[in-house]
């Protein structure tokens, strides 16, 4: 290329030489220029070049590292995957256990409340001294139970009160005032003795007045007329007794069994 522009120079000093033209120090300074300018070209061209290929250089870095990365995250999202399937067959395997149980919860409390309820017929039948609550509260319980007011442990935890109660009523004592309506048609202020779920017996403040509670096949009934003088005086004493008027002593408790029931052979 110098040397192009160098004969194009030489060619045009040559075809005329004025007094104004160029001097060769002139020339010379225009090829000095020109020579720069091609160095300077050059130095772009490498820049260029370079930048080029630092360019590609570094295209290729990261296309590679994305690569990686998409290998990664598709490893990743692979292993996932795998987790959730995991995570699906656990699920479903805790849904069935869980399944199980309220069906054997279920079972439990139809049980439960059965049970209640059993325990509240066998005592409409029992010893009469404030049946009515006790049949009452284990009925309200099976209901509460069932409908799901009272939870499984909760109502374990009355039931076993309410059975506790149960044995603890069958063997106290207590004795209390009030009154007596008697065959007669009269009421007699006097005060009643329970032993445990075996008697309740009242003593009249007439001292002449006595009856107790007594068993019979049909339930229990009050027995006041016919009563032997032994019979009254062991009611008295029993009543004195409980109320710590006398010394203990042993009383004769007239109690009365119902008949066995015999079984056909």
């Amino acid at each position: 290329m110098r040397a192009v522009i160098l004969s194009l120079l030489a060619a045009g000093m040559l075809a005329a030489l004025t007094p104004a033209q160029e001097t060769l120090s002139s020339v010379q300074r225009e090829l000095d220029r020109v020579d720069k300018e091609i160095e300077r070209e050059k130095d772009l061209h490498k820049s260029e070049r370079k930048r080029a290929t630092d360019f590609d250089a570094e295209k290729a870095a990261k296309l590679k590292a994305l690569q990686d990365q998409l290998k990664l995250t598709g490893g990743k999202i692979d292993s996932l995957k795998h987790q959730m399937d995991r995570a699906r067959q656990q699920k479903a395997g805790f849904k069935n256990q869980a399944l199980q149980f309220q069906n054997r919860q279920k079972d439990f409390v139809k049980a439960f409340a059965k049970q209640a309820r059993d325990m509240s017929a066998s005592l409409k039948k029992d010893f009469p001294y404030d049946r009515d609550k006790r049949v009452s509260d284990l009925e309200e319980l099976a209901n509460a139970v069932e409908t799901g007011v009272v939870g499984v442990e909760d109502g374990l935890n009355r039931f076993f009160t309410l059975t506790q109660s149960s044995l603890d009523f069958a063997y106290d004592t207590e004795v209390y005032r009030g009154n007596f309506h008697g065959t007669d048609g009269a009421d007699h202020e006097g005060s009643y003795v329970r032993l445990g779920a075996a008697l309740l017996a009242f003593a009249g403040e007439d001292g002449k007045t006595a009856a107790y509670l007594a068993k019979a096949d049909t339930g229990y009934a009050w027995r006041e007329t016919d009563l032997a003088p032994e019979t009254k005086q062991d009611i008295f004493t029993a009543v004195k007794v409980a109320q710590g008027k006398v010394a203990p002593q042993l009383v004769n408790i007239p109690f009365q069994a119902p008949k066995p029931v015999e079984v056909a052979k």
